[in-house]
């Protein structure tokens, strides 16, 4: 092969590179839109979920239905450290800021308020845990939990996204009304019942076999955000 023909072929080379990576940058961007679109979505499914609708949503139902339902029934608000409302601020401009600001969601059915909603992430065995968590109207009692993003090993600590694990939380306390104190939210090993009665049974959670540490990371980063929070919660606790 002679000089004109190796710098042809590096040349042609060079061109194609070119070409893949501008196309496949274009089409990424061109798709960027629809992924943010889908996780907003899915975003507000979670806490749609987490505050267990009077009528739910299905699989089966559009995404301009759920929006609607969403838009209908969530209120945003975004809170201080203190607890206060902070006026003019969106869950929006909040994203990537690193501050004392928090996103709560409220949920009323024909004007009544019905749950009160916050994220909750931390750490869990092999990843980063972000769910919501859903409290009744009371502020004291757990109304819904969902995770919806991990990387936990499935069968294992990944059962932190089925059913059974989060409907072991519904009408759990966070606060013990007679103590005017918060109790903790502990994920235990193994089932609660078998372990505990009275009154510690209404804020234990039967743990998932052989995920003790991806349970542990539940319990911890529930009772950090629940006392994040809870400036808030008390004032709706005393009217």
């Amino acid at each position: 092969m002679n000089t004109n023909d190796t710098q042809y072929t590096f040349v042609f080379a060079f061109i194609i590179c070119v070409t893949s990576a501008v196309m496949l940058s274009s089409i990424s961007e061109g798709f960027r839109h629809q992924r943010e679109l889908n996780e907003e979505l899915d975003v507000k499914k979670n806490i749609l979920k987490a505050v267990v609708l009077k009528e739910p949503i299905t699989p089966k139902m559009k995404a301009g239905d759920v929006l609607e339902i969403y838009n209908s029934k969530i209120e945003e608000l975004v809170v201080d450290k203190e607890g206060d409302v902070v006026v003019g601020q969106t869950p929006q401009q909040l994203k990537g800021k690193d501050n004392d600001l928090f996103v709560l969601y409220t949920y009323r059915e024909d004007g009544q308020v019905m749950a009160y909603a916050f994220p909750i992430t931390g750490q869990g065995l092999w990843s980063a845990l972000y769910g919501y968590l859903a409290l009744e109207a009371d502020a004291t009692t757990i109304r819904g939990i969902t995770f919806y993003k991990h990387g936990e090993t499935p069968g294992l600590g990944g059962e932190i996204e089925k059913e059974w694990f989060q409907n072991n939380f519904k009408g759990k306390t966070i606060y013990s009304v007679k103590e005017h104190r918060l109790t903790p939210t502990v994920v235990v090993k193994g089932k609660a019942a078998d372990q505990l009665s009275g009154e510690a049974l209404s804020y234990h959670v039967d743990g998932i076999t052989a995920a003790t540490i991806t349970g542990n990371g539940v319990t911890e980063l529930l009772n950090y955000w629940i006392t994040v929070y809870n400036h808030y919660l008390e004032r709706i606790r005393k009217g």
